[in-house]
């Protein structure tokens, strides 16, 4: 009887022990993930508030109009880095390379998409002409439907004859339009998301200067999973067949390929595919900030190997824990691409919204794309174009870069890469 006792009483402890591990295995894992529902102050998870409209971060599912509205508002204040005076002092560097080619790698906008006006798109170039740059690439497509891109383009196109630009075809084109002190355009589109049976679509709006393409807008389509997959780090799905088959269409049409907002797995099977080097129009780094969109070392150097590039963004949220954009900020996952693949890889694409109120109004419901508890919609800086010359004073004072590194930075590295896949006409 004795005996039978102490087994129960073993018995017993045994299942407690086991309870105590669970339960604190389940805290544990628990305490990785950001705590839905959840408004508590003094708490050390990451909050995605129901009611506060100017807390970190914010559900917008089920909102009404107006509170998304606010929360709009409130983005759009939260995102300046610098003031004009600090800017004046970067102008120096701008007047010192005044002969170099300067390329903004992604601007998001072009007539009607993400709720741009001809005033918005109008605005960007204007903004990025004064700051110097030579050649911009602007999106007319993310998650668009096939008609709605053709469209933006329909629109852009007259506004872009309006403002003495001149859409282009071969790196002579910059180069010319350089010499004679005017401003050169391309577009691009930052994913096909939308369903078709084939790739006939992509002959059609490369014609109408689409030369710059990506595979997925952070989700997963027909051609290839998106980012938000690298918060699964037991994800190997990549690009699909019919992925690889767009991948040799666009090297043989001289279309660049574009893998930001793709997975890294994504990108890792494009630079095995791709016969061209491919591009990271505006990517940071993810061992410098762990962010989703952000792109691995083992992302980065596949890149690499193809004689391509990966051009670091300004967006705060995807910069830093503070969502800071400053220009030393940006110059840590510049330096860190360099380090992995060569000053020679480097580039800046500002992904600088010119009218960030109206965007995040319709980008915020997007859930899917943009799911706040993976940090997307919380307040950040977002660095203009101008911010490059801070940046170019960043790389020379602390990083000691050389004026044929910064050229590079600016835009030949990218000049080069569009040499290597354009098929001039």
């Amino acid at each position: 009887m004795r005996k039978l006792y102490k087994l129960v009483i073993v018995l017993i402890a045994g299942i407690l022990f086991a309870l105590f591990v669970t339960e604190k295995k389940d805290v544990e894992d628990n305490a990785l993930l950001p705590t839905v529902e959840k408004d508590v102050e003094g708490s050390n998870s990451i909050a995605v508030s129901e009611t506060d409209v100017t807390t970190q971060l914010w559900n917008p599912r089920g909102k009404s109009d107006e509170l998304i509205a606010e929360r709009a508002r409130f983005l759009a204040q939260a995102a300046e880095t610098r003031t004009a005076k600090q800017k004046e002092v970067d102008m120096a560097y701008m007047e010192r390379y005044k002969d170099a080619i300067v390329i903004n790698s992604l601007m998001p906008t072009s007539v009607g998409i993400f709720g741009n006006t001809i005033k918005s798109f109008t605005d960007g170039v204007e903004r990025n002409r004064r700051a110097g740059v030579t050649h911009l690439s602007a999106s007319v497509g993310a998650f668009h439907p096939e008609e709605l891109m053709y469209g933006f383009i329909r629109d852009t196109d007259p506004v872009v004859i309006k403002l003495d630009l001149t859409k282009v075809r071969s790196t002579k084109d910059i180069r010319d339009a350089k010499a004679e002190n005017r401003m050169t355009i391309m577009y691009n589109s930052q994913g096909f998301d939308y369903k078709m049976k084939d790739l006939s679509y992509v002959g059609s709006l490369h014609d109408k200067g689409v030369n710059i393409m990506n595979f997925v807008y952070n989700t997963e389509n027909h051609l290839a999973t998106g980012s938000n997959f690298n918060s699964d780090l037991k994800n190997k799905k990549g690009i699909t067949e019919l992925g690889k088959a767009f991948i040799k269409l666009a090297n043989e049409r001289g279309i660049i390929v574009d893998v930001s907002h793709s997975s890294d797995a994504a990108a890792i099977d494009a630079a095995k595919v791709s016969t061209k080097p491919i591009l990271a129009s505006h990517n940071n780094s993810s061992a410098v900030f762990n962010n989703p969109r952000n792109m691995s070392d083992e992302g980065i150097r596949a890149i690499g190997k193809t004689g391509g590039a990966v051009c670091v963004n300004g967006v705060g949220v995807l910069l830093s824990d503070d969502a800071n954009a400053q220009a030393e900020t940006i110059a840590v996952h510049v330096q860190h691409i360099a380090d992995l693949i060569g000053k020679q890889g480097t580039c800046y694409g500002s992904d600088f919204t010119h009218n960030l109120e109206e965007a995040m109004f319709i980008q915020l419901p997007m859930v899917d794309k943009n799911p706040p508890e993976k940090g997307f919609g919380a307040p950040s800086q977002m660095a203009s174009i101008e911010d490059i010359w801070a940046i170019v004073a960043v790389l020379e004072k602390k990083y000691k870069w050389n004026e044929e590194e910064i050229r590079g930075f600016l835009g030949e590295n990218l000049m080069r890469v569009y040499e290597a896949n354009w098929i001039p006409n």
